[in-house]
């Protein structure tokens, strides 16, 4: 099992290392293929930041699958910083729940309801 956190810091570092390498060779694309590639550049890390929301909403599987979604992006001569981000969206989509640690929620912090049956209204 992973923290959430970590997962969360993860999708950001891969979302900034996935832009950085994919804009540092983009110079050297051919012309006719610079939109395509251009696009490709700035959307497929944007789903690894979305991944990392998504997991700040506690929606596993949509973070999975954006992780997914990320993998494609451009690298060229890197591609295996790609693998990671494979291996935790595919382990997001297969078994979000045995992936994914997460921290006991805060007394009066609403935003996920607790599954033990614990609720802030009944602390006090």
């Amino acid at each position: 099992m992973i923290d959430r956190r970590v997962l969360q810091i993860g999708a950001i570092v891969w979302a900034v290392m996935g832009f950085v390498l994919a804009i540092s060779a983009f110079g050297e694309v051919n012309s006719d293929a610079r939109l395509p590639v251009g696009v490709a550049s700035i959307a497929f890390p944007a789903a690894a930041v979305l991944a990392a929301f998504a997991l700040n909403s506690y929606r596993e599987r949509a973070a999975g699958l954006l992780f997914l979604i990320s993998v494609a992006t451009p690298t060229y001569f890197a591609y295996v910083v790609n693998l990671p981000a494979l291996v935790v969206g595919l382990a997001l989509l297969v078994a979000p729940k045995i992936s994914v640690r997460s921290r006991p929620p805060l007394v009066g912090y609403d935003r996920h309801p607790p599954t033990d049956g614990y609720t802030a209204a009944s602390s006090s």
